[in-house]
């Protein structure tokens, strides 16, 4: 596993020496977008070195603090921060897969009681792989309902993540998304350690870059929570002082501020709001990419498009609240689908927000035989890496499609994954009701296999 690990960053080393292949990456609508493009920074930087204001041609839309850190930077040295910040998320992502190896591990089930005849039956089949040990009776009970589970292997998410060819190309393309991930990762890291304080700075800072982070504070603040063994709210009757969840957000609050703050002394003016989260927000640069928003907003009548922008934005963030609390046990989990949902329904999506969410994906990979619909969701996702590209050339260079071809696919993208969003949802949802409540359908189960 430890050699896969090395063939990732590799393979990014041997391919970063190709400047005119990261370039060509970077013109591709589906690796780069009008939020996130190197190029684009690249003009920022040359603007303001010639003391004009970047956020004033439109073309400029990134955060002020990381025009700063590229205007200080050698060229030479950027594509290697690109890479080294990928080891730094792999990295990251094997810790949080650790606590969640641990946690799975601590999990218990609803043990089954069958009678007497089931009981025999039972025996009669059971193995050793079956013997478990329930909180309900402290000692190991032959309880063959409850379904083997391969352990999770940590190294293995982050080799998920050095190896997917989605992460990989957005790192060679130098994509301001890799900042975005490594922000949103080292704060999911340092809640799972239970580091309040670092966790909400980092939060706060992904949030800056790209603005849809904020959704991963409450299930962060649950992590933290979890992590302190603390109250995620304050009680009525105040029995515990400390709550993770207000002070998180005072935290990550008062960062947010700081930054913009800051960015405010550094460009002399609050005009890079409208440039950045405006954009975000208003969607005026309506260039190709894999979601849903550009070909609609096209289409769009303007009296309309007030109506539907509102729509648009408040769908993402409409899921924060009750999948929070209907998962308030498995805030990991919670990560895991707003990682999805942000990958599908953001303004400006591109392949590095699904290479952000699969290894969270895979930490649940206990799910995956609960869902229905895993092999059609793959072999989507492997058709539209080849259709993606094929199709965007034959809109813009072949001249034989239109941008209907293009849309389809992103359409594809988009129905595979909701299609994994419901799926996962509902794989979470059939397996903690089989740990607790379904106890007698896994005993129903049995006999009808035994049978």
């Amino acid at each position: 596993m430890e050699v896969l690990a090395v063939l990732g960053v590799v393979i990014r080393l041997a391919l970063v020496q190709r400047t005119d292949f990261a370039r060509t990456l970077d013109q591709r609508v589906e690796v780069s977008t009008p939020v996130t493009s190197f190029k684009r920074m690249q003009e920022g930087v040359f603007l303001w070195r010639n003391n004009i204001n970047p956020y004033e041609g439109g073309v400029f839309h990134q955060a002020p603090l990381l025009l700063a850190l590229f205007h200080v930077l050698d060229d030479r040295m950027i594509p290697y921060l690109f890479i080294l910040l990928d080891i730094l998320v792999a990295k990251m992502l094997v810790e949080i897969a650790k606590h969640r190896a641990l946690d799975l591990k601590n999990q218990t089930w609803r043990p089954f009681f069958p009678s007497k005849e089931e009981k025999e039956a039972l025996l009669a089949h059971e193995s050793a792989e079956s013997k478990t040990v329930t909180k309900e009776s402290g000692v190991k009970k032959s309880d063959p309902t409850i379904p083997t589970e391969s352990a999770l292997v940590p190294l293995f998410v982050g080799v998920v993540y050095l190896l997917n060819p989605l992460s990989i190309v957005t790192c060679l393309a130098r994509s301001m998304l890799v900042f975005n991930t490594a922000a949103v990762v080292t704060g999911v890291y340092f809640a799972v350690k239970g580091r309040q304080v670092y966790s909400m700075f980092f939060l706060a800072l992904a949030s800056y870059v790209s603005m849809y982070p904020v959704m991963f504070v409450l299930p962060c603040s649950m992590l933290i929570a979890k992590s302190l063994k603390v109250k995620i709210w304050p009680n009525i009757i105040f029995e515990q002082p400390f709550s993770a969840s207000p002070v998180s957000f005072l935290l990550f609050a008062t960062f947010t501020i700081a930054l913009l703050g800051v960015s405010n002394v550094l460009m002399g003016s609050w005009d890079f709001l409208e440039s950045t989260y405006g954009v975000i927000l208003l969607v005026p640069d309506l260039q190709p990419n894999t979601g849903l928003w550009w070909y609609i907003f096209i289409e769009m009548f303007d009296q309309f498009r007030l109506f539907f922008l509102l729509v648009f934005q408040v769908f993402v963030v409409a899921f924060v609240l009750p999948l929070s609390l209907k998962f308030r046990e498995h805030p990991l989990f919670v990560v895991a689908v707003f990682g999805i949902i942000i990958a599908t329904f953001k303004s400006y999506p591109a392949v590095g927000d699904v290479a952000a969410y699969i290894p969270f994906v895979f930490m649940y990979q206990e799910l995956f035989k609960y869902m229905k619909n895993l092999y059609i969701i793959t072999h989507l996702g492997f058709s539209t890496c080849i259709l993606l590209p094929l199709f965007y050339n034959l809109w813009i260079y072949a001249g034989s499609g239109n941008a209907n071809f293009f849309y389809a696919i992103t359409l594809i993208v988009g129905v595979a994954q909701v299609l994994l969003l419901g799926d996962f949802i509902g794989a979470m949802v059939r397996r903690e009701w089989e740990r607790g409540e379904g106890y007698a359908f896994r005993g129903r189960r049995i006999e009808v296999m035994l049978k």
